[in-house]
């Protein structure tokens, strides 16, 4: 669900006119936009609030333009501090940065939607880091090899189509550090591949297994400690699948179902998974339509609670898309790791920035879930 695309023109005029703003950074298109206003209004009724500790700087897109998307986390284990944040822009391509927000590279390698990486994944017997997303130009999957600098090498694939509207994507590492790709389409389509390199380092994906979901899904991450795959359909809630077993069918999270519970509104979006240990830990789900994200118990499945991202040292966030969080500590500042998410509306004061990702301290989430209410 995007409002951002009905608002292209509304924003350019009000701009010109130089409206003054109901608040502070709210300009006066998103009041103007029901869909907006309502999303705000439900924001409101959201209890409970963080603030993001950091940005990145905005993709290279237009202003206006609904662009970045997903990130991912790659956890550098010798040096913390200097773990790496990879972001799409699905209007060109994929972005690195550090944990300051800066840039470390780019690869314009076309219309890259959803984004993962595995830290030593075995491939041919070589170990390799891999980032790896859907890309929605070629409809297939783009592949690096990314170093600690965060520089990304493109293993170089077939131009062949692998789902006719590629969209989501995750990756799953099993228990033999073997790397799997996983990607979907609007149609609920879900398919899981394998790759192998050729001797001249061509990648080639072979299908593993095929899933689907009754409507459009996007968002989907695997546990690679229990090997179930979690998958978001936008207008219902979250599936799991377990992916170690040839027979197992896909089973909904009742607990998710946005008809069931009122703190979930269309679309879910990002998800992504804290691990405390081999079995527990919290599912997180972004709820697009109220600019909010809901936390799950992995254990028993049942809601906990939702937060929100408001103005703070940067701006808040809405309308989010995809999502990351790290489990491990990353220096004093993110002593129980970080959330990473994509920004639908990023604020430098009154003036609208490109989009960009926000990092979130996870020790303020995990102070809301430790809260008695």
């Amino acid at each position: 669900m995007k409002f951002i695309t009905n608002l292209t023109f509304i924003t350019i005029a009000v701009l010109a006119l130089g409206c003054e703003t109901s608040q502070k950074k709210y300009k006066d298109p998103r009041e103007h936009d029901s869909a907006m206003k309502s999303a705000y209004d439900m924001q409101s009724k959201i209890p409970h609030a963080v603030t993001a500790d950091v940005e990145t700087v905005p993709v290279n897109s237009p202003v206006d333009a609904d662009a970045a998307d997903d990130p991912a986390i790659w956890y550098n284990a010798e040096r913390p501090e200097q773990s790496i944040i990879i972001g799409t822009d699905k209007k060109a391509g994929l972005y690195t940065y550090n944990l300051k927000g800066e840039q470390l590279d780019y690869v314009a390698v076309g219309k890259v939607n959803n984004v993962d990486v595995r830290r030593q994944s075995i491939v041919n017997g070589d170990t390799l880091t891999l980032v790896a997303a859907s890309n929605r130009t070629h409809h297939n999957v783009s592949i690096f090899t990314m170093d600690s600098l965060g520089k990304l090498s493109e293993i170089k694939m077939p131009q062949e189509v692998l789902l006719d509207d590629s969209y989501g994507f995750c990756m799953y590492q099993d228990t033999a550090s073997t790397p799997y790709f996983i990607m979907n389409s609007k149609d609920g389509t879900i398919k899981q591949f394998a790759l192998t390199l050729k001797e001249d380092q061509l990648g080639e994906l072979s299908l593993v297994r095929d899933f689907s979901v009754p409507s459009q899904p996007e968002g989907m991450v695997a546990d690679d400690a229990t090997g179930i795959l979690y998958v978001g359909e936008e207008a219902k809630g979250v599936w799991k699948v377990d992916l170690t077993n040839a027979d197992s069918k896909m089973e909904f999270i009742a607990a998710t179902s946005i008809e069931n519970n009122d703190a979930l509104v269309a679309d879910i979006e990002g998800i992504a998974i804290y691990k405390t240990g081999e079995k527990t830990g919290y599912l997180i789900a972004s709820s697009q339509g109220n600019f909010s994200y809901a936390l799950f118990s992995l254990e028993t499945e049942e809601y906990l609670k939702s937060f929100k991202i408001i103005d703070g040292v940067v701006d808040g966030v809405e309308e989010t898309d995809g999502l990351e969080v790290c489990n491990m500590p990353i220096g004093d500042q993110y002593k129980k790791g970080i959330l990473v998410v994509q920004d639908g509306f990023n604020y430098d004061g009154d003036s609208l920035r490109a989009q960009n990702f926000k990092i979130i301290s996870w020790e303020k989430i995990q102070n809301i879930i430790d809260q008695a209410i």
